[in-house]
């Protein structure tokens, strides 16, 4: 048999898992996902009943998309609060399967299964919220049609500026902003997933306290370099000057996406390492 990855035994791990769900995390969920609730009844209360048309279906799906990464960050120290716990953790460390079927289970639940169920949760709420003969939603989250607009309109804009800043129209092209919407949901999957093997209460709270700490300090470092560099008007000009722009962009780009990549990657595999030599 098999004692690294069995597929039967990492369904078992996973069905477990799922069931769980509701019992976690559940009563969260379903209050992450209304949350988009409250934006439409403020915008009822102070516009009245009679406005429509306020919330335009991109501004839906960002919030949509906001509550999505809420339950993302959220599911691990929901769902495993325990796995890094000396004496609590016991449960999670005798589950009849392997500790990479373990981790992969937690990996699904966390980073598809809750974010999914938020998702669907969001886009019926919304549905439920345009079908109504009143409120700020009178177009249905398909009909979208200001970012394309949006997109022409910068467009425009840049074609009136430097080769420079015409460039950087290539890092808005849409297939290039899906995958880093996808490496940076991942990274922050990764890191909430890391420091749940780290610290043990108020995991969020504290992965959040620590990441402004190290933004904060970064800054401090990074500002006055940014501030001189500002001060100069033609300051991005000059950084492409001598250099064909497009293909400066699209290495840093690229450098970015790599980055990305891995930094989920490595926090990923940190996260599995740690529960591996967790001692219990």
């Amino acid at each position: 048999m098999n004692k690294t990855f069995d597929w039967t035994r990492f369904c078992n791990v996973v069905r477990k898992d799922t069931n769980n769900i509701w019992q976690h995390f559940g009563l969260t969920m379903l209050i992450i996902a209304l949350l988009p609730l409250c934006v439409w009844l403020l915008w009822w209360a102070f516009n009245g009943v009679e406005y429509a048309g306020g919330v335009v279906p991109e501004i839906r799906w960002a919030m949509i998309a906001s509550c999505v990464c809420l339950a993302s960050i959220m599911a691990p120290s929901r769902m495993y609060r325990t796995c890094n716990l000396q004496k609590e953790g016991i449960y999670f460390a005798l589950l009849p399967a392997s500790k990479l079927e373990k981790y992969l289970s937690m990996m699904f639940i966390c980073v598809i299964v809750c974010p999914l169920l938020v998702l669907c949760g969001g886009v019926v709420l919304d549905v439920v919220l345009t079908a109504l003969p009143f409120g700020p939603y009178d177009k249905w989250l398909w009909q979208t049609g200001y970012i394309g607009e949006f997109y022409r309109g910068v467009y425009e804009g840049l074609t009136q500026q430097s080769d420079a800043a015409l460039a950087a129209w290539g890092v808005l092209q849409p297939w290039r902003l899906i995958l880093y919407i996808v490496l940076s949901y991942l990274g922050s999957c990764a890191t909430y997933m890391f420091t749940a093997t780290i610290f043990k209460k108020h995991k969020v709270l504290q992965t959040i306290l620590w990441l402004w700490l190290i933004s904060f300090a970064l800054n401090i470092v990074t500002m006055p370099i940014m501030g001189y560099a500002m001060l100069d008007g033609e300051w991005l000009e000059k950084m492409f000057e001598g250099i064909d722009p497009v293909r400066t962009v699209n290495v840093w780009y690229w450098i970015l996406m790599a980055w990305q990549a891995v930094y989920a990657g490595v926090l990923f595999w940190w996260a599995g390492y740690r529960l591996k030599k967790m001692k219990y």
